[in-house]
């Protein structure tokens, strides 16, 4: 390694590590050193992970890049240094393998939320409030459709008149279980196909949007999901819902599903190799927002309540998983990571 490079590397604003094949520190750049209050002289063949607190997975991280011989990000990860008071900070850990066992590298992007428990109590608080409000006018929708079916006979009025029943009785499945969103664990665990539910949700927003142009781009070798498909197509509908009010009467919306490798998250802390993105050509999320979007009754729309992205957000931390989003005038990606099954669930 060339001396520029050594004092590229040493020089990195964030804590940078390398390993032996048993995790123990063999190097650590500048930064490393001073987050956590230690020379490379009392680093040295200390294990890494004793030497900052993480979250339990963590540790198999190394390993794993080594067995699948590349590179591995834990994102969203609580840290700080050992055996002191300070501030946990959020962080993306990514490990890789070396010639002589593995790189660390921590990359900070925010303090822990304080926010994120009330949060969910809020979103589980409205749900109550939620289903209480909502099943008599369902009831009367129900009742409105099935009387409006008998004086329809074009193929295509009794097409969407099948899709308001087959919603209200989604719905009405949803409100039942609203009192049990923040469960740890989906209500319902089926084999959930991600396209037939993205499909559906397409042709919900697209009949009270008929300008936007969709398109959809989506890997068929992706498998079933395990999860519940109503709070999971609810999570969708408010993605691709607030896209198409993003975007415009005129806009542009892409429905995209990919495998993604490398990427662990959720309270378990199990790879989320299946991908869901929501694409669209509006504005963007002002750059003051990004941090907090997630976070109830914070919204963009004058009439807006804040509670659709805060609902998602729920939804995938329920199922192990977690959202992203990248924003820029022109483009912004929602993504929507999920957990794989297991062998016992396929």
């Amino acid at each position: 390694m060339t001396d520029t490079l050594v004092s590229l590397v040493d020089d990195w604003p964030f804590p940078l590590f390398q390993l032996d094949k048993a995790d123990q520190i063999t190097w650590a750049n500048q930064a490393a050193q001073e987050w956590l209050g230690k020379s490379l002289r009392r680093l040295n063949g200390k294990n890494v992970w004793s030497v900052f607190e993480t979250d339990p997975f963590s540790g198999d991280m190394t390993r794993t890049a080594i067995n699948q011989s590349g590179a591995i990000t834990s994102r969203h990860i609580s840290v700080r240094p050992s055996d002191t008071d300070d501030e946990k900070l959020i962080a993306h850990l990514t490990a890789y393998p070396t010639a002589a066992g593995t790189g660390l590298s921590v990359w900070f992007v925010g303090r822990e939320p304080r926010s994120t428990k009330i949060g969910g109590q809020v979103v589980t608080g409205m749900g109550r409030m939620i289903a209480h409000e909502l099943k008599n006018p369902l009831a009367g929708i129900k009742g409105a459709a099935q009387l409006l079916r008998d004086d329809v006979e074009s193929a295509e009025g009794l097409a969407l008149i099948k899709l308001i029943g087959s919603e209200i009785d989604r719905i009405g499945r949803l409100v039942d279980r609203m009192e049990k969103l923040g469960d740890a664990d989906p209500t319902s665990a089926e084999q959930v196909n991600i396209h037939e539910i993205l499909r559906q949700a397409r042709r919900i927003i697209q009949s009270a949007n008929p300008g936007i142009l969709f398109d959809e781009r989506y890997d068929p070798s992706l498998p079933h999901v395990p999860g519940d498909p109503d709070t999971l197509m609810q999570a969708l509908l408010n993605l691709i819902k607030n896209a198409a009010e993003s975007a415009g009467e005129s806009g542009e919306i892409l429905l995209e599903t990919s495998f993604r490798t490398g990427v662990r998250g959720g309270g378990a802390g199990k790879l989320l190799p299946v991908q869901i993105r929501v694409i669209d050509n509006g504005p963007g999320v002002p750059k003051d927002m990004m941090a907090q979007i997630f976070q109830p009754f914070v919204t963009t729309k004058r009439e807006g309540q804040g509670l659709g992205l805060a609902l998602v957000s729920k939804v995938a931390d329920a199922h192990h998983g977690l959202v992203e989003v990248q924003s820029e005038p022109g483009r912004t990606v929602f993504s929507l990571l999920l957990p794989a099954p297991t062998k016992a669930e396929k």
